[in-house]
């Protein structure tokens, strides 16, 4: 019982699918960290990043950087959700991969602008008919 609620799904938002070659740099107050944007949307990423050292990231305060070929949409205030590492006989370096949720907190209408016109460039194709809300709901945390 206590597992089908810890996996309860509680986005908001639909999560699309990203091209290739769209990098986060999550701004933390240890080492920055860098890794590509597996799927994105209004609420949130999931980055997979490469931590060979296992070296301790301070998720406390966080900014996050958003970069693909043509755009770029810097310092989105946000929360780590979660970060486990990513076990896979795809890899290699298993052990070394990890990936991360991160959520966006409350977004200015500049950001929440800004953010909209990276996830319609950057979304692939198949994802974009899924219609998002024009402005996300308030937190109330």
């Amino acid at each position: 019982m206590a597992a089908s609620a810890e996996n309860k799904e509680r986005r908001q938002y639909t999560r699309s699918p990203v091209s290739s070659g769209v990098i986060a740099v999550l701004i933390t107050s240890s080492p920055e960290v860098i890794g590509a944007v597996t799927d994105i949307s209004l609420g949130g990423v999931k980055i997979t990043y490469h931590n060979p050292t296992n070296r301790k990231i301070d998720f406390g305060k966080l900014k996050l950087d958003l970069i693909s070929d043509d755009r770029l949409v810097e310092t989105i205030p946000c929360i780590n959700a979660w970060d486990h590492a990513l076990e896979s006989s795809e890899f290699d370096a298993a052990g070394d991969l990890r990936q991360c949720g991160i959520q966006f907190e409350p977004l200015n209408p500049n950001q929440l602008f800004l953010l909209r016109g990276f996830i319609n460039r950057c979304a692939l194709e198949t994802t974009l008919t899924n219609k998002q809300p024009e402005v996300p709901e308030t937190s109330q945390q």
